[in-house]
């Protein structure tokens, strides 16, 4: 075993231990470790940053769940990718709603049902164009928190395991979005 090995190890048994000084210092070895990894996957500095925020978050939450310490560094690359992964799926669902929303755009004033005439499918398309920009405008969180609240219908425990929180935080984060959805649709509204 070599040296670094024995210091990470010596570091993960404090950490586990309890000791913060030791679950910081863990924690900036697995950020530099972990740092090209997910640059090489994402090619981008903020999702990068991102996803290695939300790695060691799950880390020092379940750093007590791991059973052989000498798998660290596999199992803390495991939740990297599986961190990855989810950011991949984001930016897709976030890429198909962008690209209904432009399909509805473009196509919104041709297709009437009903007695929708030209001025409705302009006014639909105004609105679905300022309700696009100021969901652009909130926090990559409270974005998480009202899709998964509108679209997808979740209750807050859900919410909650989903984003590794508590349900009243879900509550309150969820207030908050649409506090500020809300302030983004009135400014430019006005």
């Amino acid at each position: 075993m070599s040296r670094d090995d024995e210091y990470i190890q010596k570091l993960l048994s404090e950490a586990r231990s309890g000791s913060q000084t030791s679950m910081g210092r863990l924690a900036v070895i697995a950020w530099e470790r972990l740092y090209p990894f997910v640059l090489r996957t994402t090619l981008n500095h903020d999702a990068t940053e991102d996803i290695l925020q939300e790695t060691l978050l799950a880390v020092v939450r379940q750093i007590t769940s791991l059973r052989e310490s000498r798998r660290f560094w596999p199992w803390v690359h495991r939740i990297a990718w599986s961190k990855i992964q989810d950011a991949l799926r984001r930016r897709r669902r976030l890429s198909s709603t962008k690209t209904l929303l432009s399909r509805n755009r473009y196509h919104g004033s041709e297709t009437k049902t009903g007695g929708d005439n030209l001025l409705d499918a302009k006014i639909r398309e105004e609105t679905l164009q300022q309700v696009s920009a100021a969901l652009e405008q909130l926090s990559h969180q409270h974005r998480n928190v009202l899709h998964f609240r509108y679209y997808e219908q979740l209750p807050y425990a859900q919410i909650a395991s989903l984003t590794q929180t508590t349900p009243e935080k879900v509550r309150v984060q969820f207030y908050r979005a649409r506090k500020i959805l809300k302030a983004h649709l009135l400014a430019c509204c006005i």
